[in-house]
């Protein structure tokens, strides 16, 4: 019996640190948020975090970025989510817009209204609004989406990130030294 409540101790205070180190992805979606573009904010909140097979999901609305919180595990889940020892973990994007939005796939980016869709001539969330960044002439046709100007003289291209922001963000130190500080609260090692 004894064994029986000491493993139950184990099992919590393991769910209690694994809980304590996912901050830190949830500091990393946080950051993604932030770097990321963000015009209607559809992007922003449509970011999802994966824990073994758990898995939360942002307000995929439009609007400013949300908060997205990391699964919350338990003894039992932690269990179910072991591979060979290990927890996996994922943070994705799950917007229809994403290869664009990550400056992946070409495309030809207007303001306005697109058919019978209304864009808006600019960003619908407060940091979009912050860090729009207009060029004196239009886009060059199909282009990816950091990449403005080259085009129509008189015309007004823009963006609210830079180019290639994903790959700069995820090569970057910052990125690992959220991560790291907190899997070291969480005593993980």
């Amino acid at each position: 019996m004894a064994e029986s409540n000491f493993n139950k101790r184990i099992n919590r205070y393991t769910a209690n640190k694994l809980n304590g180190a996912l901050v830190g992805v949830e500091d990393v979606v946080k950051l993604l948020q932030f770097r990321g573009p963000s015009w209607t904010g559809l992007y922003s909140n449509s970011w999802q975090i994966r824990v073994g097979n758990e898995k939360t999901t942002g307000t995929r609305r439009q609007g400013n970025a949300q908060p997205v919180k990391s699964p919350k595990m338990t003894p039992k889940k932690i269990k179910q989510a072991q591979k060979r020892g290990f927890i996996e973990w994922e943070i994705s994007n799950l917007a229809r817009s994403a290869p664009y939005a990550e400056d992946k796939k070409l495309g030809r980016f207007r303001r306005g209204f697109v058919g019978r869709k209304e864009i808006g001539n600019k960003p619908r969330t407060n940091l979009g609004q912050d860090r729009l960044t207009p060029s004196g002439s239009g886009r060059k046709g199909l282009t990816r989406r950091g990449d403005i100007g080259g085009g129509t003289p008189g015309e007004i291209s823009s963006r609210t990130a830079e180019l290639d922001w994903l790959p700069k963000t995820l090569k970057g130190g910052e990125l690992k030294g959220k991560l790291r500080l907190q899997f070291k609260k969480g005593k993980f090692k």
